[in-house]
């Protein structure tokens, strides 16, 4: 028997390494598709379990706010509340009470010691009343982050009070400074609005948005007689303005109440602004002479961000780019149409 040629044997030797090697690949390629297949299920698993914590986060978060259905804010409610402020300064600017033609009154009382009163027609004297009306409503009550806290009757326990308030205020300015994310911030404003419901809220304004607004339109009184239902009519304004800001604050959504710049130009087609008069009358421009009512903003959180929603826009009165006569009103300035 005639031997093995070395490169016969070299051949089986190349045939069984190629075997092996491709047993190995085929046992590799098992064992890749156990292990993913294996990866597959923690990852569903993984998946399943993330998705069961975030639906007990989300339990968790209504039994820890009290967020059930009956307590929902709905925008609807907002927006009524804040036509029917609007209907109550216009009705304040209106009053027969006062007597808005006296010419060294309200010059000082808007700050502006080179407006000239005796110049501007009926119309834009309510403007500038309603302007500033708002402005001061704005300012003391709308634009804070207010928690509602009661003041004591004790100076001192009261001091202590409307600081706390404040300062609660601030903290929650400064987490969003820091860029907390919004659900956070929205989770901790209404578990501490929360803690202090549980022991009385505020009943009422107490800022110092009505006597400012008293002090600004004491001196147009026409009769003595007239001033306390002026006053009190004063006072409920206030109180509904309060009750607006502090229902706005137990939402999971931000509302602000956003009040443009005199002089500012705006663009209509953003719908934020509204144009309800033009100052000494002529042709319409996009500039704002006197910023009437605010704006009703709903910053929606979505996530760590949030999306702007305008429910009203603000009532703004724009320069003429042709002055030739006193402004005209767009709307009835006894009946607000805003809705």
């Amino acid at each position: 028997m005639r031997p093995r040629s070395r490169s016969g044997t070299r051949l089986e030797d190349k045939t069984l390494e190629v075997d092996t090697l491709q047993a190995r690949l085929q046992s590799l390629e098992t064992q890749l598709l156990q292990e993913r297949a294996q990866a597959t299920d923690r990852i569903d698993g993984l998946t399943m379990s993330m998705r069961k914590l975030e639906e007990e986060k989300a339990k968790m978060r209504e039994v820890i706010l009290g967020n059930s259905v009956e307590q929902k804010i709905s925008d609807e409610d907002i927006k009524q509340r804040f036509a029917n402020l609007r209907q109550q300064i216009q009705a304040l600017a209106n009053s027969a009470a006062c007597d808005l033609s006296r010419k060294h009154l309200f010059p000082r009382a808007l700050g502006d010691f080179k407006l000239n009163w005796s110049s501007l027609g009926p119309a834009d004297r309510v403007f500038h009343v309603r302007a500033m009306i708002f402005g001061i409503i704005h300012r003391h009550i709308l634009s804070r982050d207010i928690f509602g806290l009661e003041e004591s009757p004790h100076s001192r326990q009261r001091h202590r009070e409307m600081e706390l308030d404040r300062s609660l205020g601030d903290f929650e300015g400064l987490l969003r400074e820091k860029e907390v994310k919004e659900t956070l911030i929205s989770d901790w404003r209404l578990a501490t609005l929360k803690c202090v419901e549980a022991f009385k809220p505020a009943s009422g304004d107490k800022s110092a948005a009505g006597s400012d607004i008293w002090s600004a339109l004491e001196a147009s009184v026409r009769h003595a007689k007239d001033s306390p239902k002026l006053f009190s009519e004063i006072r409920q304004l206030c109180d509904n303005a309060f009750t607006l800001r502090l229902l706005t604050r137990r939402s999971d959504d931000r509302y602000q109440f956003e009040l443009p710049e005199a002089g500012a130009e705006y663009n209509p087609d953003k719908g934020s602004v509204e144009a309800h008069g033009v100052i000494g009358g002529g042709q319409e421009s996009n500039i704002i002479a006197i910023p009437v009512c605010g704006a009703l903003i709903k910053y929606i959180v979505d996530g760590d961000t949030e999306i702007c929603c305008v429910l009203e826009p603000a009532q703004v009165v724009v320069q003429a780019k042709e002055s030739k006569k006193s402004s005209y009103a767009t709307r009835d300035l006894s009946t607000d149409s805003i809705l």
